[in-house]
């Protein structure tokens, strides 16, 4: 029997909380803000009970097997008394009611997710940055993560403030470092110049980060500049975990930033080969969030061969408050079951663009405000009916604006579609769409069946089979579409 087990993941600029029954069982998604320090004191309790009740409310209150949390900042938190560990083990086993608990660095469950429980090297990059190996007798080594203040060189808050600076230096005449392409995205994301003295949310600075990739991308020489210094900080802290002994040269790339800003990436790994050209460069095997699963089912399953790894791991293996156990508790309401593979697994899978006119007309009768009925077009191509390969770990689905530097991974120009409109996720094996928090919602069907008439609730996963339709805005149908290796 698959173990019920949840995994959080909090970052800088969200968290997330995932239940997980198994790879053909229930899986439910809950999100929430991000974690900050208030007065000396972090958030992070707060926000993972709040994550837990949401899991509550929409999927009840099934019995949870283990739970493990992974956070950025967690070593600098415990560290400084902002953050006590014991907090975070209550509240899962309160609001769980499980009592086996795991609190850890993201660095932890980053390479969980990206490598697994094996040697080599990851490097995880987000709103913070970090470098982590796992020797080949389970020694952990870090390079950076050490927060905004001190350290996270050439991650999204580290860019974004050098972004910034050259704007800043654009503003008043400097030449060296200067951005004036980047001055009138400053004032839109930063508000007046008077005010950019007291910037001091890391999550801000990172928010501001795509603009200075995307400038770069354009030519900009100094956004270029901090995008080269970024990958050559990046590739050193990579260096520095691989150089120690026993971690097998293998390096794995993950976090969010990386994975919407190939540009950097290459950077990375162009840099990283100069220096060690014996490391191979591998695909992210999966995402923190999926790495905060796997040790919760480490938990699960050996509970005792989990050990704590001080100041990266913290493990609770004991009692937890338990309700009684006559009362019924309810069902998951929100069941997202994978469908039963009776074929052979698929080698690639694509998403079929097209405008459709039931469910345009369907739209049109529900009179929905921001809907209209222009045919979708995709970044790939300029044709209303597209094929869009699904490649990486995580696509955003949504409508452009350059202008503000919203460039979702795949582009819908159909009005009715929101900026960021739902995210199609590669994980387990298959591909899941959950809603962004869109305007007119995300709909979807099942091979054969009618045009949906309810949207995904806030949170819900579903599943994609081949054949599955995904309707977005007024007019817009997304097909998946399997390959299998028997197809030709």
């Amino acid at each position: 029997m698959d173990a019920r087990v949840v995994g959080v993941d909090i970052g800088g600029t969200g968290s997330r909380l995932r239940f997980s029954s198994g790879p053909r069982g229930v899986s439910y998604e809950v999100t929430g803000p991000p974690a900050t320090v208030v007065d000396g004191r972090s958030t992070v309790p707060e926000v993972v009970r709040e994550l837990c009740r949401g899991f509550a409310r929409f999927g009840g209150r099934p019995r949870v097997s283990a739970a493990a949390v992974g956070m950025r900042g967690f070593r600098s938190m415990t560290q400084a008394g902002s953050l006590d560990p014991n907090r975070v083990h209550d509240i899962l086993a309160e609001e769980l009611r499980t009592s086996s608990t795991a609190v850890s660095s993201d660095a932890v469950t980053a390479h969980l997710g990206a490598i697994g429980a094996g040697s080599g090297a990851t490097l995880a990059v987000g709103t913070g940055a970090v470098a982590v190996a796992c020797d080949d007798v389970g020694r952990w080594h870090l390079a950076d993560g050490m927060g905004p203040h001190v350290g996270d060189n050439g991650g999204g808050a580290w860019i974004g403030r050098r972004g910034l600076d050259a704007a800043a230096r654009s503003m008043d005449g400097r030449r060296m470092g200067a951005s004036p392409g980047l001055v009138r995205a400053a004032e839109e994301h930063f508000g007046r110049r008077e005010r950019w003295t007291t910037v001091h949310d890391a999550s801000l600075f990172a928010g501001f980060a795509p603009q200075v990739i995307t400038a770069a991308d354009y030519g900009d020489a100094a956004c270029r500049e901090i995008l080269h210094e970024a990958a050559r900080s990046l590739a050193d802290g990579l260096c520095a975990v691989l150089g120690h002994p026993g971690v097998v040269p293998v390096a794995v790339t993950t976090g969010k930033l990386l994975m919407h800003a190939p540009t950097l990436r290459s950077l990375v790994v162009e840099h990283l080969l100069e220096k060690r050209a014996d490391v191979r460069v591998q695909p992210s095997a999966g995402l923190p969030l999926d790495g905060a699963l796997a040790l919760a089912r480490m938990l699960a399953a050996h509970p005792n061969a989990v050990q704590e790894h001080v100041p990266l791991l913290a493990v609770r293996i004991g009692s937890a408050p338990r309700l009684d156990d006559s009362i019924t508790m309810p069902r998951v309401v929100l069941p997202v079951v994978r469908p039963p593979r009776d074929t052979a697994p698929p080698t690639s899978w694509a998403l079929e663009v097209r405008s459709d006119d039931e469910w345009s007309a369907d739209q049109a009768q529900e009179d929905r405000p921001t809907t209209a009925s222009s045919a979708p077009s995709v970044s790939v191509g300029s044709s209303a009916d597209a094929v869009v390969p699904l490649t990486g770990e995580r696509l955003v689905v949504g409508r452009a604006s350059r202008s503000r530097g919203v460039v979702p991974d795949i582009v819908c120009e159909d009005t009715g579609v929101s900026r960021r409109h739902c995210e199609l996720t590669w994980m387990e094996g298959g591909w899941s769409v959950v809603d962004l928090g869109s305007a007119n919602g995300t709909y979807v069907a099942a091979r054969g069946d009618a045009v949906p008439t309810e949207p995904l609730r806030p949170g819900e996963r579903r599943w994609l089979a081949d054949g599955d339709r995904v309707y977005v805005g007024g007019s817009t149908c997304l097909t998946a579409r399997a390959v299998t290796a028997s197809v030709r």
